[in-house]
């Protein structure tokens, strides 16, 4: 196969399984079989951050090419192997190259405590898109808001918190000392808030907690009010420009904030749209990490998101100007 004829063929697989990301992803696809196969199709959507189904149906034109095969796993059949090295990618043994943002065994203890207390929380209720994040992952956000002076004494506000990461930062904050101005909780569920109540009293830790649908406009109170927004919105474009844009009213005026905002992989059309949409509320990317978040479930994004740090500078955002349909991933159009 020369490389013209290679090119071609990623062309069509995009083309036919409708894959937003094109030839560039359906190379990136084969790339990752070659370095790590068999590999799952959950594995391949964490390695490309590219979607579960749309990896789906990228495997499926590449199976009914003869590039793939399944033996426990995605592999390159003769002909995949031959497509790469048509276009110059050939088997190299390269070490692995790693996130740096792991936890250290000093925090296994808290991460025990985290586990017996978080026992009895309510269980997810998916029409809100909750998905509870693994221990680790709420320790790793605390971790790295600390590390970016989100913590001691700051006015943090969160919005959504079936994740129990207020309970994280009460473990963390006792257990080093740290001195917060005010936590507050923003959760539509009442079990959430009910159950976070309860474990900050048996903690003795101060959190305000508020019921609140953050598809309403928001009351003048909770604005410009808060150093720190932490949410890991519904994964829908418009959710997260909801969440975000509701965040920004709440940052404190002429002084601005941080934001930590988790967000899936999306399609590059919607992944363009989001951050479109919240640079225009004054949102300043400073860092954005792949797969930093793993939760138990969300299998359509391979049970993985991502995590943005941004500051967040005050621009003049209206709450009724912000989408309040097609929030959650059950109401958005097919």
């Amino acid at each position: 196969m020369d490389r013209s004829e290679a090119e071609n063929t990623l062309y069509e697989v995009a083309l036919d399984s409708q894959l937003q990301e094109g030839y560039q992803g359906v190379r990136l696809i084969l790339r990752e079989v070659l370095r790590k196969s068999p590999l799952p199709i959950r594995d391949i959507s964490r390695r490309t951050g590219i979607p579960v189904p749309a990896v789906s149906a990228a495997r499926r034109e590449l199976e009914k090419r003869k590039l793939l095969t399944r033996i426990g796993g995605a592999t390159l059949s003769d002909a995949g192997l031959d497509l790469l090295n048509s276009i110059g990618i050939c088997d190299q043994n390269i070490p692995s190259f790693h996130s740096p943002y792991a936890i250290p065994d000093l925090i296994q203890e808290q991460i025990i405590e985290f586990d017996v207390l978080k026992e009895k929380r309510p269980d997810p209720d998916h029409s809100l898109d909750q998905s509870h994040a693994i221990s680790t992952t709420c320790f790793r956000r605390i971790m790295y808001c600390h590390e970016n002076d989100a913590i001691e004494g700051r006015d943090i506000a969160i919005l959504g918190d079936d994740d129990l990461t207020s309970l994280a930062i009460m473990i963390f904050s006792s257990r080093y000392g740290l001195k917060i101005k005010s936590l507050n909780v923003f959760d539509i569920d009442l079990r959430i808030l009910d159950f976070v109540e309860s474990i900050s009293r048996k903690l003795g830790f101060e959190v305000n907690l508020y019921q609140i649908d953050l598809k309403e406009k928001l009351q003048e109170s909770y604005k410009n009010s808060y150093d720190v927004i932490i949410s890991d919105p519904p994964y829908t474009v418009a959710g997260l420009t909801r969440f975000a844009g509701v965040g920004a009213e709440m940052i404190k005026e002429n002084v601005g904030g941080i934001a930590f905002l988790s967000y899936p992989n999306l399609r590059p059309v919607d992944n363009a749209l989001f951050f479109r949409n919240i640079v225009n509320f004054g949102f300043s990317p400073k860092e954005l990490i792949p797969g930093f978040n793993e939760y138990v479930g969300a299998q359509i994004h391979a049970g993985k998101s991502n995590m943005g740090r941004f500051f967040v500078s005050c621009l003049d955002i209206n709450s009724s100007d912000l989408p309040s349909e097609g929030i959650y991933t059950s109401q958005r159009d097919l």
